[in-house]
């Protein structure tokens, strides 16, 4: 693959030619008539010394002319002066655009540069890079200050108000290749900034501070914080644990998160739906402060991913307001100092920045399993369930804390996240009106969450397991599901039959009576039946089949990754890209796939199995109406 590091040579400036036909074209290099062609003549010959004829038969119109033979002197001085013409020629070709300058990089392709317009304009390749200066605004209607002003206006006009837009730059009204093709003047420097303003919403609620020693509990109020005074509070909490717990291994940057934290102009008009409603009557934006999001994990050895989760958790305060989150976090079997880390600064951060005392529920330092005398399915259901459990605590009202219904739940695993990340989620959530939105986890380059994932044909994502020799070749997606893989290559929501993928948005509504959702193991098998043995995370997306909540779909540009260099190559965001007659809305399939792919995990106590020796393909689940 060619490197995109650009070449240290100067800018070849390729020939061009007029759009006249390619017979009118004139050749790279002329070549000498074939009159005058010769073994021993060149169109280099500049000898002007007339030889006599080798016949006197030869016609006269095949005479050669007599000329003077010049003197020497005379000779050394006209190749000086037309060196120096041709120097000075140069010199002014190059300022006004038709020559090469030393060094400059020209970003723009090949055929690019092969148009049809009488060479390049350098100025405004210069131009684009900031090479050179703007050229001086004429002054309105009035004389120029001084005559080198004036002089180099003079074939302008003056501007007019008609001419002023929204642009950058200047524009006049003859045909000046060589001038900036913009409209508004703007003077240098540009100080427009002091102007703007953000749009800041005033959400509800207040900034807490514990009152230190208080039992129970009390708070210092004030205002809620912007993002940068709640970084101020933050950091200084961040940087005292990692000095008090020297478990916490040095190189994780507390305070430096690899994501942006904050959201640009662009994802805030994306997301703006997720806390505003649009008000016909006053034909405007208007905060909703009735959403309510459950945000829960559960997470061992984090340490390194909690700049970007407080940076996550303060934008998506900041952006939806801190009384829309209800946190739910479990830690446990850290040796990381994740523990310690979270207890010291998380509910403190939190309260700081307006989430309600009630709506905080932290657990650190979970105790550690005998794995070896416990079904691991059935472990970490039970785990996952415990986060889940301030949640539960709710029904069957399903109504928050504070009394509002739930919007939805965000279950995310130990992965490198944005507020980005939860926002597209939540965001294609509600365009795609889908009962599970998932993202797309790594493991390096390859899709992680394999034993998880099933297509719409019922088949894996991806062939596992990944021999060893292979891991390094491109990975194979969707062997079974061409129409899956033409969605995923342009980065487009498609439904699945089952995901988890790192990051998940649920619908609240089938872990409500009288569905009752839960994670859970596969039942153990009978004579009569036999039920897949698969994860706690997939019985989820089985059960919401099951009970008619089939609209499972995954957002593969939402890249979820578990390692920091991962996170640093591929967890970006990317965005849909509806071409080739597809578009970005799914259209939903109401029936599961005929069967599915089931590999076992053994019914048996013990974590060290290997799923992948067995494979059967099961009926997936019949549609159940519960009384």
């Amino acid at each position: 693959m060619p490197s995109d590091t650009p070449s240290k040579r100067p800018l070849t400036i390729l020939p061009t030619f007029s759009n006249s036909s390619s017979s009118s074209r004139s050749p790279h290099i002329r070549t000498p008539p074939t009159s005058i062609s010769t073994p021993h003549s060149s169109i280099f010959n500049f000898n002007f010394k007339a030889t006599p004829s080798s016949s006197s038969s030869s016609s006269s119109s095949s005479r050669r002319v007599q000329l003077p033979r010049l003197p020497r002197s005379v000779i050394r001085v006209l190749l000086v002066l037309s060196l120096v013409v041709g120097l000075v020629w140069l010199t002014k070709a190059g300022k006004s655009g038709g020559g090469v300058e030393e060094g400059l990089w020209d970003a723009s392709s090949w055929s690019e540069r092969r148009t049809s317009a009488e060479g390049i304009n350098l100025r405004r390749i210069k131009n684009k890079f900031g090479l050179i200066p703007p050229p001086q605004p004429p002054v309105r209607g009035g004389s120029s200050s001084s005559s080198s002003s004036s002089s180099s206006s003079s074939n302008r006009r003056p501007i007019s108000d008609i001419d002023i837009d929204n642009g950058e730059g200047y524009m006049y009204e003859d045909n000046d290749d060589q001038l900036p093709m913009n409209r508004q003047i703007i003077e240098k420097p540009n100080l427009s900034r002091n102007n703007y303003t953000s749009i800041k919403v005033n959400h509800p609620g207040e900034s807490r501070k514990l009152i230190s020693g208080s039992s129970p509990e009390k708070y210092m109020t004030s205002n809620l914080p912007t993002l940068d005074e709640a970084w101020t509070f933050l950091h200084p909490l961040l940087r005292e644990a990692k000095e008090k717990y020297q478990n916490v291994p040095r190189e994780h940057e507390l305070t430096a998160p690899i994501f942006p934290p904050f959201l640009n102009d662009d994802l805030v008009s994306r997301y703006r739906h997720l806390r505003e409603e649009w008000d016909d009557e006053s034909r405007s934006w208007v905060l909703s402060s009735d959403r309510r999001w459950f945000l829960v994990t559960v997470c061992r050895q984090v340490a390194g991913m909690l700049a970007d989760w407080f940076a996550a958790w303060t934008v998506l305060a900041d952006f939806l307001g801190p009384e829309s989150l209800v946190f739910s976090l479990i830690e446990g079997d850290s040796a990381d100092g994740s523990g310690e880390i979270i207890s010291h600064a998380m509910k403190a951060h939190l309260l700081y920045i307006g989430v309600p005392p009630e709506n905080i529920n932290i657990k650190t330092f979970a105790p550690k399993f005998d794995w070896e005398s416990i079904h691991r399915i059935d472990q970490l259901a039970k785990m996952r369930n415990e986060g889940m459990q301030p949640f539960y605590d709710t029904l069957p009202s399903g109504l928050s804390p504070d009394g509002h219904p739930w919007t939805g739940i965000v279950y995310y695993n130990d992965v490198y996240l944005s507020a980005a990340h939860f926002l597209e989620l939540m965001h294609q959530h509600f365009k795609q009106d889908a009962d599970m939105t998932c993202g797309w986890d790594h493991a390096g380059k390859w899709f992680y969450d394999g034993w998880v994932g099933r297509d719409m044909s019922g088949d894996l994502y991806t062939p596992f397991p990944v021999k060893e020799e292979d891991k390094d070749l491109p990975q194979k997606l969707f062997p079974s599901s061409p129409q899956t893989l033409r969605r995923y290559s342009r980065m487009l929501p498609f439904q699945v039959f089952a995901g988890w993928n790192g990051i998940t948005v649920l619908n609240p509504q089938p872990f409500y009576p009288p569905y009752n959702v839960r994670f859970r193991r596969g039942k153990p098998r009978t004579d009569e039946f036999w039920e897949c043995q698969a994860s706690e995370s997939s019985f989820i997306s089985w059960d919401f089949w099951k009970f008619g909540f089939g609209r499972v779909q995954v957002i593969p540009g939402v890249h979820a990754t578990y390692g920091k260099e991962d996170a640093m190559l591929r967890g970006w965001l990317e965005w849909p890209e509806p071409q080739g007659g597809l578009r970005e809305q799914i259209d939903w399939i109401d029936q599961p796939p005929s069967k599915v792919r089931c590999h076992d995990w053994p019914d048996k106590p013990g974590k060290g199995y290997w799923a992948w020796d067995t494979v059967r393909w099961v009926d997936p689940p019949k549609l159940e109406t519960p009384k």
